[in-house]
């Protein structure tokens, strides 16, 4: 799906409200007893329902799910800020991960509502990186910290991500470069 379609399709959730898919602009439901460190400064964040099938034997939300549950909000953002991936692919554009860090502190269990929260950065002049926490709503317990590299490329070589940054800007969005 290219990154003008996932933009899209975060437009039209934006103003619904089902359960399992909610979008939000939150803190912690008490900041003060939180036990994590939540991306006060976050550009987008939505929540989600850890359904049954994710948890593997040991009864935990099993490593690789984790990924796309960080694929989802990242797409779930573009398109809030009108990017569409069918129309980026149509044009020649492909975006696409070259780097993912996961560092994962304490797992997700069937039923448990969580929240993850994205911010974005430059990291030099083609690679973007989001920054993405994965918080369980119930205690504010940081369950995953990730990183994630992307670039825009065309017939498989890099270009420069202008496109993306522009629909950011006009989102209200800027992104600061990327501590090494």
């Amino acid at each position: 799906m290219s990154l003008l379609s996932l933009l899209s399709l975060l437009s039209l959730y934006k103003n619904t409200n089902r359960e399992s898919d909610n979008l939000i602009t939150r803190q912690p439901d008490n900041p003060t007893t939180s036990k994590t460190f939540f991306m006060t400064d976050a550009h987008f964040e939505i929540e989600l329902q850890v359904r049954d099938y994710e948890c593997d034997i040991q009864g935990i939300v099993n490593n690789a799910v984790y990924q796309n549950y960080l694929e989802h909000c990242r797409h779930k953002f573009l398109n809030s800020v009108g990017l569409d991936f069918t129309e980026l692919h149509q044009q020649g554009i492909d975006a696409v991960v070259i780097r993912a860090e996961l560092d994962y502190k304490f797992p997700l269990r069937p039923g448990d509502n969580f929240i993850i929260q994205l911010k974005m950065s430059r990291n030099g002049r083609l690679r973007i990186t989001f920054n993405q926490q994965i918080i369980r709503k119930t205690d504010g317990q940081l369950l995953v910290n990730a990183k994630i590299t992307t670039v825009l490329t065309r017939n498989n070589r890099p270009v420069s991500p202008d496109v993306l940054v522009e629909k950011f800007e006009a989102a209200g969005i800027m992104m600061s470069e990327d501590k090494k």
